[in-house]
């Protein structure tokens, strides 16, 4: 940010990412411009240095391209002014030179130099030819502030060309360059670059407020100050910035106000109002000279203290350090401290993933082993970074993920963090283990003292080579698990009471693995095979044997967790119910109990474990406005007077791991060929008789026909059939499969629901009515919601039913057609909504069948799947084959193009959001309208309703006012369909989204009975005239998830679709402000930004 000659700010890519960090750092800013007197901090020995290292690599990429021949026009930007740059510039680009190294770029008000522009064969206003930016970077991987900065330079390059480079590019330090769709990042960047010139011209009142930027920031050092010297509430340890708002409001502004107070405050509980009183009391007597203290917190069985086991001799002291900035993030040093046999520090590094697979392998080893030799002793650490760590690696890397599900069910490690967090408040102004060295250690020093510093660090070493720092970070290290053993002797000796118990855990049922020696075996297997396959195929079916393993361990974990989480967690988690409480005596094995105000995903029926007792309970009768819930409880345990109930451990998955290893049998001994299932994993074209390798599947206009014939023909290949939304993909697959049982096929129907399996089925059943064709349809089921609603269709709850052998059609899930008996039994298997089936399920049903037909949208919603899976095994069946492409390729598959759901004005929309424009709408689609009697709103298209609201994280009453009074005006309005036909709107007509429960409750509460409201899950192949989206959370800050679920392109598209004619989205405008963390993030909320700059925005009366 500068001031140009006639004094007008200029402002730079660098302030656009500053502004998206801080805004109150570019408040500070302005007013340095202005000569206020206030001085930003020096830039850090650190900081300079990776400038300097920055030059370098710069420089070093320049010779590069000149060594190679390139023509580099050179734009001097020292030695003139910036417009004698930028004309420069703009000469050496209509000369066509190969590439113009620092480019002087400008738009408006926005200027800077873009480090390379290269030059591409894409016609342009300057003629066959077009630019495109690169930036280098040091770092070893791409970052959203590199694609924001690129995107400026991007619009500015379009002012010279009049075409929007397709792509940027990030030249990296470890030579490598990330590449990446400037239309994916440029609607969130326009955005950002709107607001920030929108400050600068008129500055909206800031405060300081504590950022993840603010340790780089050059006005931190102002920001302390401001705090120390207002009393702020900000440097109350633990206090949000939700409940600093609240306390604002009560009056109570300063950190002593707050600690000399007695009354209530509106929105913040009893119990979290005490804990923060006396954190500002405690913290207010130790900035007035008193000694470091603490108030111990009431104690609560298997909590706190009581969670603290006996001290043993071989204790182990753990701690991890980890770079976020390398490709996605590394760990780079594990290290341990123990003193079984005297002091001893051990280190493992990891430079790369092999070095990171390997350390990991060797310190649950490590630990194992240790553990056996002391069965008294335990893993301590120091908040839950390092186990988050180790289960990510773990099931990354596919190693040792015995040893940590062992560590875990044992309860062998110990989080001191929350054994502090449960047990006191203390007087220091954090509950980092730096903040609690006071009570126990003197002051650290050495080279490296802070995790931040160990990162800063690290970086220098990646640069420099220089081994030095290595030791450094290694000593910091050393010191860090050093602290966390004098932390546990601390609360030992000194504030644990000496007549407490030992904590001692429930001896687990036995955990001792036995799928090591197998995979083992299968390893040797594939390996043998590795040379005629490849290293991408066989690493892939070796990974698939562990998939449902890997699948259900975050569930095991979230499990022994959750046993370990205090109620007041449990209130907040939206799969339990924390805190029920008995109203009145219990009846035999059920009890009524009362629950505090929460919201719950779990309903009558639902199965649940209970914290803290064995065996499973079910929730009979569950009333969400009186807070009640009936539960019933196993013989062998008395009904509780209080409880908690958290979601059960999963099912076992034998019969899928057994099935997926006879068809990996059968890969390996056929070298991967010759079935379907290995075309698939080969990604070859589906084999079609009559249609020869790179033809199109269907080579005419018919579609349906067409579709038919081609699944007639298929020769043990496997055939992907994409229909976006309102295409018809349910009619094609019925009409196929009947053509199939006509000519004697037996057909199974395959899907991740019963629902999408009934949906189809009873489609089959009616397209066989209408030609007048007598069929059986059997469909296996589990429970009585299962059954299909076609009388028609027999429903059976048994897997040897002899009706699932002799019947022409078969529905079911992967958990039937996995059973051995099932093997060879039909002619095609039609997965029906593919996108959202697992490869491993795939792989565990194909057996069942010569032919696979897999029917669906990858670009609708994603499968559902827990756990890290390695490389591919993550993907669905279509995220697989069809790769990065969002429309499959007319010789790789079918895709319907044509909706006859959506109106132009939406499908427009939907097929630049997710089709690569594709996508198109029927003739009769574009009679749909929704006529409102006084006009105000547009009668088809997509509409975004900005909804001004604060401090909501999934339930948000400002939308749900709006969304009623749009509801209330559809209910007003006449809706004409694809006929022609005008009538009346009713409640059946409007669907109401959100993805959030809470939000869906509030607005079921509102809106008339009837009223279709519900998450997106719940309307997948439903449609209506309008609907209603509402997404309630205010801003990034209040986001109660990743921003992957809020902003998933798939949910967004989904919901969007489900529109025949209007689809209005309500969101807080701040919302789509939220900071990305990743290129992949930032691509989700660019989605959003395109629609909004798409979409027909009313005036905010309307709806205020």
């Amino acid at each position: 940010m500068r001031l140009s000659a006639a004094s007008e700010i200029i402002l730079s890519p660098t302030d656009l990412m500053r502004f998206q960090d801080c805004e109150h750092s570019i408040a500070l800013d302005l007013a340095f411009l202005r000569g206020e007197s206030i001085n930003p901090a020096e830039e850090s020995e650190d900081a300079q240095l990776l400038q300097k290292k920055g030059h370098e690599h710069e420089a070093a990429y320049l010779d590069s391209l000149m060594a190679a021949g390139r023509r580099v026009a050179v734009i001097d930007s020292d030695g003139r002014a910036f417009e004698a740059a930028a004309r420069a510039t703009e000469a050496a680009m209509r000369g066509g030179v190969d590439v113009i190294y620092q480019a002087a770029l400008r738009r408006g008000r926005w200027q800077g130099y873009s480090d390379f522009l290269e030059r591409v064969e894409r016609p342009s206003a300057l003629g066959d030819f077009s630019y495109e930016a690169v930036d280098t970077k040091l770092k070893r991987s791409a970052d959203p502030k590199h694609a924001l900065q690129l995107s400026i330079y991007s619009q500015a390059v379009a002012e010279v060309q009049a075409v929007l480079p397709a792509m940027a590019h990030v030249q990296l330090g470890n030579g490598e360059r990330s590449t990446f769709l400037v239309k994916d990042a440029v609607y969130y960047a326009s955005r950002l670059a709107e607001r920030l010139e929108t400050f600068v011209d008129a500055p909206w009142q800031t405060v300081p407020e504590p950022v993840a930027a603010c340790s780089l920031c050059r006005w931190r050092e102002h920001c302390d100050v401001v705090w120390t010297e207002a009393d702020s509430l900000v440097q109350v340890a633990g206090m949000t910035r939700q409940q600093r708002r609240k306390l604002k409001n009560a009056g109570l502004a300063t950190m002593r106000s707050f600690a000399s107070s007695e009354c209530q405050v509106p929105g913040i509980q009893e119990d979290v109002l005490w804990r923060l009183r006396t954190q500002a009391q405690l913290q207010t007597r130790r900035r007035d000279g008193a000694a470091p203290s603490y108030v111990l917190r009431p104690l609560e069985t298997g909590r706190g203290l009581l969670r603290l086991p006996q001290p043993s001799p071989g204790d182990l002291f753990f701690d991890m350090e980890g770079d976020p900035l390398i490709d996605g993030g590394r760990e780079y040093l594990f290290g341990v401290y123990h003193e079984t046999r005297g002091p001893e520090f051990r280190a493992w590094w990891a430079h790369d993933e092999e070095q990171e697979r390997k350390a990991t392998d060797e310190v649950l080893s490590f630990f194992t082993s240790h553990l056996d030799r002391n069965p008294g002793a335990h893993v301590y650490h120091y908040n839950h970074y390092e186990v988050t760590a180790l289960k990510r690696l773990a099931t990354k890397y596919g190693v040792a993920e015995h040893h940590l599900d062992h560590l875990l069910r044992t309860l062998k490690f110990v989080d001191l963090y929350r054994v502090v967090q449960q047990a006191l408040i203390a007087s220091e102004p954090g509950y980092s283990i730096k903040d609690l060295e006071a009570f126990y250690m003197e002051s650290r020093e050495g080279e490296v003292a802070t995790a931040s510093a160990s990162i800063i660090a690290y970086e220098r070493w990646l640069e420099t080579g220089d081994e030095t720092i290595l030791d450094h970070i290694a000593a910091y290290n050393e010191v860090d698990c050093r602290s966390t053993k004098r932390l546990r002797d601390w609360l030992v000796e000194e504030v644990r009471p000496h007549h407490l118990p030992w904590f001692v855990p429930t001896a687990p049922e036995s955990s001792t693995p036995t799928e090591e020696p197998e995979r083992a075996a299968l390893r040797g297997k594939i390996e043998s095979l590795r040379p005629e396959i490849g290293d991408r195929l066989a690493d892939l079916v070796f990974e698939l044997n562990g998939f449902h393993k890997r699948a259900d361990k975050p569930a095991w974990w979230e499990y022994f967790d959750r046993q370990q989480r205090e109620t007041a967690e449990l209130v907040d988690d939206l799969e339990s119910i924390g805190g029920l409480s008995a109203i009145g005596p219990a009846s035999g094995q059920e009890a009524r109990y009362r629950y505090p105000a929460q919201q719950t995903k779990m309903r009558a029926g639902t199965r649940a474990a209970m914290r803290g007792l064995k065996g499973m309970a079910t929730i009979v009768e569950l009333d969400r406005e009186r807070r009640e819930v009936v539960v019933k409880f196993p013989k062998a345990i008395n009904p509780p007077t209080s409880l908690d109930l958290i979601p059960e451990p999963p099912v076992d998955a034998r019969v899928l791991r057994a099935a997926v290893a006879r068809v990996t049998d059968g890969l390996i001994a056929s070298g991967v060929r010759g079935s379907a299932f290995a075309d698939f994993l080969r990604r070859e074209p589906p084999r079609i008789r009559g249609v020869a390798p790179g033809c199109p599947v269907i080579p005419g206009r018919e579609r349906v026909e067409e579709t038919m014939v081609a699944i007639r023909n298929l020769d043990h290949g496997c055939l992907p059939i994409q229909g976006p939304p309102g295409t018809g993909k349910t009619y094609a697959s019925a009409k196929s499969i009947l053509d199939l049982v006509q000519r004697g096929c037996r057909i199974a129907v395959m899907s991740h629901s019963h629902k999408a399996i009934n949906n189809l089925l009873i489609e089959v059943a009616k397209r066989a009515r209408e030609a007048g064709t007598r069929i059986q349809i059997a469909k296996k089921v589990s429970k009585p919601e299962d059954v299909p609603e076609d009388p028609s269709i027999i429903s059976t709850s048994k897997n040897d039913d002899p009706v699932l052998m002799t019947a022409s059609v078969v529905g079911g899930t992967v958990w039937l057609f996995a059973r051995p008996e099932f093997a060879g039994a039909f002619s095609h298997i039609f997965v029906d909504e593919a996108g959202q089936v697992s490869i491993a399920n795939l792989m565990a049903s194909s057996g069942c069948a010569r032919n696979i037909v897999l029917v669906g949208d990858q670009m609708q919603l994603p499968q559902p799947i827990q756990g890290v899976h390695p490389g591919e095994t993550a993907l669905s069946t279509l995220e697989y084959l069809l790769g990065d492409q969002h429309a499959v390729a007319a010789d790789r598959g079918i895709f319907l193009p044509v909706s006859r759901r959506m109106h132009p004005d939406v499908c427009g929309v939907v097929s630049r959001l997710a089709y690569d424009g594709r996508l198109k709408s029927d003739e009769n689609a574009a009679r749909q309208a929704i006529l409102f009697p006084h006009g105000g709103l547009p009668s088809s298209g997509v509409a975004f309703v900005d909804v001004a609201h604060v401090d909501n994280s999934q339930e948000s009453q400002e939308e749900a006012d709006a969304v009623c009074a749009t509801f209330n005006r559809l209910l007003n309005a006449s809706f004409i369909d694809r006929e022609g036909v005008e009538r009346k709107m009713t409640v059946d007509d409007i669907l109401v989204v959100s993805p959030y429960n809470a939000q869906v409750n509030l607005l079921a509460s509102k809106l008339p009975d009837g009223a279709r409201v519900g998450t997106v899950d719940r309307f997948q192949g439903q449609e209506a005239p309008a609907c209603l989206i509402s997404f309630a959370t205010s801003s990034g800050v209040e986001l109660p998830r990743g921003i992957d679920f809020l902003f998933s392109l798939n949910r967004l598209n989904v919901a969007i679709s489900r529109a025949q004619a209007l689809a209005m989205l309500f969101c807080s405008p701040r919302l789509l402000d939220i900071q990305c963390t990743t290129l992949e993030e930032m691509r989700l909320v660019n989605a959003l930004c395109m629609v909004r700059e798409a979409a027909y925005r009313p005036p905010r009366n309307k709806f205020d």
